[in-house]
């Protein structure tokens, strides 16, 4: 009957505050030892249940109990804070990162001009990062309040503390039965610790050998305990240098590009004039008025590496530097500090009060590049007819028409930091409850209000559209002469050829200072008996959950960005509501002493934008123990995420990309035209998006199955297979199908002669979503902007396979050592986007970047005396380079770790991650820079941390 109860612990502890009597979930660990505790003073009778609830607070998903007979129905992989350390990692978002299961690559420092470089989140199983439900102490965390990739909600696992963490859960598939909206990909419940004796102070500090990096890390962590009342407390201070691309050799210039001989240089285009018709002239498309004394006005730019340059493509020449591209951050700077309160008193043996707040301030700094720090006539102007450019021909006299490309130079000689982007994130999460039992019967409760609340204010200083058009081109003075329809000017070549200074950039630029902020909170209250009826197996077992709570999401994004007013930077914007209301039940039911059923069903409905929608799911499992050693269990779950946030209120948020621009396309080459060769196959524009308010629910189903053996306790294997099929996902609809609808619109017949009606609601949708020049005029019809919405469209499908194994070997007088393994493949991951399009394999299909097919991790403990030391390695499986025409090499990292005890008090470590100070993996075929995918590998390096653990009192 224990092993069926400690079973029922383990799967406490990753879904509902199922089988404590008092307690929510296993996060509660702690806080169910005081409660059996305080009740110890009770009547005999009770002392089995006591032992259960006892039994409950030990940590099983990562120690070397047999695991066979602890585990339950639903795979689990366990981090604890003590692996955290050992493994080299210093922060709870780097650990999950290397989790073999998140093989999927997501955006984050290294991915410049995004939407949220601030931030940092995974991708589990490859899937959305959104499908992942990140939870504290088993309640919800609130999302980040700008949207990833600008358009969906995410939550930030950047600013978690590793102070007061105690283990990370992580449970891989279907879990709204149990939490709700957005357990599609799984869950991810960070447990902190509950009970601390004494205080202990703890040091880091270290750096990267290649340079930048530097960190400094500051925790006190402590508690006291009286008759009825216990307190926690922690603080984490943390100070973070940031990374620039040129402090890594690997990726400092453009002159790192693969296939470049050996000594070559290839300059950026970073003082380029582009004559517009040099095709009919007869002159070089790049030209540069005064040859190399204007290049030499600007030799000083990025570190005195400007050089008046020829075209590598035989274009003509420019001004440039290979080492332009490299002035941007690829880790933030930032400044940190996190307070921690726990608080629990005892009101009577059987009830309960507890509160606890955890605050986080984190202020970062970092910058874009030079990719994102410039000016070009193009972007607000397109063409412009030049009449002081002379391009060096007679046929066009003096003007020329012309497109601009001027880098601004963030390097010390240029405006430095002034362009840098600087974020300061205040987020909390507060709960206050009452929990205990129904007298001296088998029925708990845990009634308790939750709130987790998170505001980002961003500022930026940033060119101001007219103010840098003037600073360059003056006002306009007339038409071009040839078609009378293009703007004229007199580009300043002075100012053009001459570096910014930062007095002259703050001159033409103003402050942009955005506030944005969520919250989720909710009210909840369960209800739990451990002991419901006697089965042959064991005690049944029952919780139910009752539910209410509402979230808000606000970007009221600086509306200038919305309007253009800014040069070439646009943003995101909305707000909303909306209230939601569940219940829940979980049953147990230990069948026979070799067969356990669970079974749990959840009812939810959200109330936003005037509708409401309702969800019913569930879930199944099955626990086979034919032996003692050996379990083989399975389930079969049901899961969906309502509309996010911003999917249902995002206002009219913008974003540039490129198009083909089929209208001119045809008109200028006909329907059968090659995209390769059409003058319109990239037009860059500027896009819009915005909510839609009639999005439904997107729905899920997952299948697991598996099987533990543990012979010994020393040793466990357990592999499960995973299948998650997902409908109804959203999609941005196409821009690429609207452009071509347009087309088709506006000419009277697709490509294949069939005739359209333009009139036609279909067209008539589509012209509105495409705002053009002047559509009947070729020359005018230039493309304005084109508005996108999201919809219920796609379908996706992963399957793979998650396994490990562990291993405990005590060697006698060369210590004891400890093995582990993790491995995860996935065996298919398909995605479609629109009905009647091909499906797609995502782990060969051109997009980029690429998911892993294999992710493996590999760790080896070894402890003497008051020595210790960790060996951990990463692999990350080939992937598909960046031209599909190969694969590209494994990446292959090595953490290391060494402790000595000195006494009771005091311990020392070194700590380093990538060991060998491994680089990306080279793809030959990746030729932009910074020539490696920056969405699965980092280019960090090498870092060493020295830490010094005291434990004070």
């Amino acid at each position: 009957m224990h092993r069926k109860l400690l079973a029922g612990a383990i799967c406490a502890s990753l879904s509902l505050p199922l089988w404590a009597s008092s307690a929510h979930a296993p996060n509660q660990a702690d806080s169910q030892a005081d409660q059996a505790t305080t009740q110890a003073s009770q009547q005999d009778t009770k002392a089995d249940k006591k032992e259960a609830t006892k039994l409950q607070g030990i940590q099983v998903t990562g120690s070397l109990l047999p695991r066979a007979q602890i585990e339950t129905a639903t795979p689990t992989i366990q981090i604890t804070a003590e692996q955290i350390t050992k493994q080299g990692f210093t922060t709870v978002a780097e650990a999950l990162q290397a989790l073999p299961q998140a093989t999927g690559s997501v955006q984050g420092a290294q991915f410049s001009g995004g939407f949220t470089q601030g931030a940092q989140t995974i991708s589990l199983l490859g899937l959305d990062p959104g499908f992942t439900l990140f939870l504290i102490d088993g309640k919800p965390m609130a999302d980040y309040p700008l949207l990833y990739n600008g358009s969906g909600n995410f939550v930030d696992i950047a600013t978690i503390p590793m102070a007061m963490v105690d283990h990370i859960d992580i449970v891989p598939g279907n879990q709204s039965a149990i939490y709700g909206s957005s357990a599609i990909a799984g869950v991810v419940n960070i447990i902190l610790k509950q009970h601390v004796e004494g205080v202990t102070m703890n040091l880091r500090g270290g750096g990267f050998s290649e340079g930048g990096g530097g960190s400094q890390r500051f925790q006190l962590t402590g508690g006291h305990d009286w008759e009825k009342a216990k307190l926690t407390y922690s603080v984490e201070l943390r100070n973070q240098r940031p990374i620039y691309r040129y402090q890594r050799r690997w990726f400092d210039s453009n002159n790192d590009r693969p296939g470049l001989p050996a000594g070559a240089s290839r300059p950026a285009l970073d003082y380029l004039l582009q004559d517009l018709f040099h095709s009919q002239i007869g002159t070089d498309r790049f030209f540069v008025p005064g040859g190399q004394a204007s290049c030499d006005r600007v030799a000083s730019g990025f570190g005195n590496t400007t050089v008046y340059a020829t075209d590598a493509a035989g274009r003509g020449h420019f001004c440039g530097s290979p080492n332009s591209p490299a002035y941007s951050t690829i880790m933030n700077g930032s400044k940190a500090g996190t307070g921690y309160l726990n608080f629990s008193y005892d009101i009577t043996p059987n009830t309960q009060f507890y509160a606890n707040a955890l605050y986080n301030v984190t202020k970062s700094d970092y910058y874009v590049g030079s990719n994102y720090t410039w000016w070009g006539s193009g972007v607000d102007l397109g063409p412009i007819y030049a009449n002081n450019v002379d391009n060096g021909s007679a046929l066009d006299g003096p003007g020329t028409f012309v497109s601009t490309q001027y880098t601004i130079d963030s390097s010390a000689a240029g405006i430095g930091n002034l362009a840098n982007e600087k974020d300061l994130n205040r987020s909390y999460v507060a709960n206050m409850g009452f929990r205990g039992t129904f007298g001296d019967s088998d029925w708990g409760y845990d009634a308790y209000y939750h709130r987790s609340d998170n505001v980002i204010t961003t500022r930026q200083l940033h060119l101001v559209a007219n103010k840098v058009d003037n600073y360059f081109l003056g006002d306009q003075v007339g038409w071009d002469p040839v078609f009378d329809a293009y703007p004229a000017y007199n580009l300043n070549l002075d100012r053009f050829y001459s570096l910014m200074s930062p007095a002259t950039y703050r001159s033409l630029s103003e402050q942009i200072r955005t506030r944005s902020h969520t919250y989720t909170q909710e009210v909840t209250g369960t209800v739990t008996n451990t002991n419901l009826f006697d089965l042959p197996g064991g005690s049944a077992g029952l919780a139910v959950l009752l539910q209410y709570g509402d979230q808000k999401w606000e970007n009221p994004t600086d509306q200038r960005l919305i309007d253009g007013y800014f040069w070439g930077l646009t943003g995101t914007q909305g707000t909303g509501k909306r209230d939601r209301y569940a219940a829940a039940t979980e049953l147990s039911l230990p069948i026979t002493s070799w067969l356990t059923a669970s079974t749990s069903l959840r009812y939810d409905t959200y109330k936003a934008a005037g509708r409401t929608d309702s969800k019913v799911t569930y879930k199944a499992g099955l626990e086979l123990r034919p032996i003692d050693t050996l379990l083989i269990r399975g389930t079969y779950a049901t899961a969906f995420r309502a509309p996010d946030m911003a999917g249902l209120f995002q206002g009219e948020s913008g974003f540039y990309t490129n198009v083909v621009d089929y209208y001119r396309c045809r008109l200028a080459n006909g329907d059968n035209f090659d995209v390769d060769t059409c003058s319109y196959n990239n037009e860059q524009v500027f896009g819009t998006q915005a909510g839609n308010k009639d999005l439904k629910n997107i729905t899920a189903k997952s299948l697991t199955g598996g099987i533990v053996w543990s012979p010994s306790d020393k040793f466990n294997i357990h592999a499960d297979y995973y299948r998650i099929t997902i409908s109804d996902e959203v999609s941005q609809r196409s821009i690429n199908g609207i452009m071509s609808l347009e087309a088709d619109c506006r000419i009277g017949h697709t490509v294949g002669g069939s005739p359209v009606d333009i009139n036609s609601p279909r067209c008539v949708e589509a012209l509105a979503l495409v705002d053009r020049n002047n559509p009947s005029n070729p020359l005018q019809s230039g493309i304005n902007s084109v508005h996108t919405y999201p919809i219920n469209i796609s379908n996706e499908r992963v399957t793979g396979i998650t396994a490990g194994a562990q291993y405990r070997w005590d060697a006698g007088q060369a210590g004891d050592f400890t093995f582990g393994a993790d491995y995860n493949v996935t065996l298919d991951h398909t995605y479609r986007q629109y009905p009647g399009d091909p499906t797609l394999d995502l782990l060969t299909y051109r997009t980029f970047p690429r998911e892993f097919k294999h992710r493996e991790s590999a760790t080896i403990n070894w402890s003497k005396g008051p020595l210790s030391a960790t060996l951990y390695g990463l692999r990350g499986g080939p992937t598909m380079n960046f031209k599909q025409t190969g694969t590209v090499g494994p990446w292959i990292t090595y953490n290391a770790s060494v402790a000595l005890q000195v006494n009771d008090e005091v311990k020392v470590s070194l700590i380093s991650n990538n060991l060998l100070n491994k680089r990306p993996p080279r793809d030959s075929t990746y030729t932009s820079y910074p020539y490696y995918d920056g969405f699965n590998y980092n280019g960090y390096g090498r870092s060493i941390f020295a830490e010094l653990e005291w434990k004070m009192f």
